[in-house]
């Protein structure tokens, strides 16, 4: 089947669904539909494992459901602040950032990521009822199980007990129409059986890195793994959880691409360090993810910077805070630091008196017209990320050495030498992991997540552990008001409003 063909059938199967199923426990459909005559041939069941993606990326392409908004905006004032040039501030953004959200932020929902989850769950319900191949059957089984936990992992670490909807919904009356969120601890559970199921079927995944293939299910198992050890007591289990998720990787330099802004590229997407991407080409005409945020109008920028070196958009809500800059400014004048040019760009090319300005670099889309054409893919999982939780994994095993040797492989791209780092201390090692976290994944929507695990988002986010007192569930997020007004069954999250 070609690609066009792929596609159509694509939004043919997506658009059914919509009418067929639940817009992720908002939307209640008509339950005099049935879905019995839709999933008749093998094609219907893997041409529907191509749509469990295509509803992915348009989740997580929003304005602000996404990796950014859910994840690295939340450290706070130490890394991110307005505009520089204006001062302007988005009031969503700022209640995130100051871990202020509610019911009625626009980030708070996880209808998308359900929407996500119901179509896999229908994958994984026809795959065993329609004649099909085995490697068809084992690979839309092993995609939708792969898709399912990857969603759930983002619901379960945003919002602590969520509803776990193993079914699709094709009828109001089924009980997944209005659930209940369930204790996290199964949501856990069911996220590793998911990735075993993936696991068990990654011999017929592919190579499409659009897709899972075997090196995404042992990144989600790693980054599953040391989540449980270093946030749930999980035990030394996860570690070998984690160690066979990374082994089965493989970490070594040879991996990563010599020069770290070629990793962003808009014209090399799938490159050797990808491995788990979202396909962004416009042709769909997305908004190109959470970065076109990161960009200025033209009235705000000197008339010859316009697109060279400045990006062009249609409004820039923010930028790193000062302190930050610094930090990565530093980075370039003391240490050569190579990421620096494209994790930030900076100088007087503001409009009027010339302001001083910044953005990153980072995801640059196409500059050829008057405004920034955003066709970067969204990345969610590269090599790098692997090697730095190889760190993190040998630093929970006192391993220091051994986190060092992997850091390392980090540090040599970045400034250009061997052995940059030499403290092989806990304290030493820990605190070369935050920095190279901080340094190598600026709106990556990681650095969030490590410092939580960790234990260290207290200290760049110490507002935190003031509202910590009033609220226990403060690294959580509200339940949007609108899933709670149309489900009767569920409850706000305790602590937010």
């Amino acid at each position: 089947m070609n690609n066009k063909n792929i596609l159509r059938n694509i939004l043919l199967i997506s658009s059914a669904a919509v009418m067929l199923s639940c817009n992720a426990l908002d939307i209640m459909q008509d339950n005099k539909l049935s879905a019995s005559n839709m999933w008749t041939e093998s094609s219907d069941v893997t041409t529907s494992t191509y749509g469990i993606y295509y509803r992915m990326r348009s989740n997580f392409v929003s304005d602000y459901c996404n990796v950014w908004y859910w994840g690295e905006l939340r450290v706070g004032d130490y890394m991110w602040g307005p505009s520089l040039e204006s001062n302007v501030n988005n009031a969503n953004m700022i209640a995130v950032r100051e871990s202020e959200m509610t019911g009625s932020s626009s980030s708070s929902s996880w209808s998308a990521l359900y929407t996500v989850i119901d179509q896999a769950n229908s994958v994984l319900k026809y795959a065993y009822e329609v004649d099909m191949t085995d490697e068809d059957r084992d690979f839309s089984v092993g995609q939708a199980a792969f898709a399912r936990a990857y969603c759930y992992f983002w619901a379960v670490r945003l919002w602590g007990d969520v509803p776990l909807n193993l079914q699709p919904i094709e009828s109001t009356t089924q009980s997944e129409t209005y659930p209940t969120r369930t204790d996290k601890a199964k949501v856990y559970a069911q996220i590793a059986s998911d990735i075993d199921t993936a696991e068990a079927n990654v011999d017929y995944l592919g190579s499409n890195k659009y897709l899972a293939t075997a090196d995404a299910v042992n990144m989600l198992k790693a980054d599953y793994a040391l989540w449980m050890y270093s946030t749930r007591d999980g035990g030394d289990s996860y570690l070998k959880m984690a160690s066979d998720a990374l082994d089965a990787i493989g970490i070594s330099g040879s991996r990563l691409l010599d020069d770290y802004t070629s990793v962003f590229s808009r014209t090399n997407k799938l490159n050797k360090e990808i491995i788990f991407a979202m396909n962004n080409n416009q042709t769909e005409k997305l908004l190109g993810g959470y970065y076109w945020q990161y960009y200025y109008p033209s009235n705000l920028v000197a008339s010859q910077y316009q697109q060279n070196p400045v990006p062009i958009n249609e409004t820039q809500w923010m930028s790193y805070s000062r302190e930050f800059l610094d930090v990565l400014l530093a980075s370039k004048k003391d240490n050569n630091d190579s990421r620096v040019d494209c994790n930030v760009g900076y100088g007087a090319y503001g409009a009027g008196d010339s302001h001083i300005i910044s953005w990153p670099n980072k995801f640059l889309g196409d500059m050829s017209a008057t405004k920034v054409v955003m066709d970067c893919d969204l990345l969610y999982y590269r090599y790098a990320y692997a090697v730095m939780m190889d760190a993190e994994l040998k630093y929970y095993r006192k391993d220091y050495p051994g986190a060092l040797a992997s850091l390392n492989i980090i540090a040599k791209r970045a400034y250009g030498k061997e052995d940059f780092y030499t403290d092989a201390t806990e304290d030493g090692v820990l605190n070369a992991l935050v920095k190279e976290y901080f340094l190598e994944f600026p709106c990556e929507g990681v650095i969030w997540w490590a410092l939580i695990r960790l234990d260290k988002i207290w200290e760049y986010n110490p507002s935190l552990e003031t509202k910590k007192v009033g609220n226990a569930n403060i690294l959580l997020w509200p339940v949007s008001t609108s899933s709670l007004n149309k489900n009767h069954n569920l409850r706000q999250t305790e602590g937010w409003s």
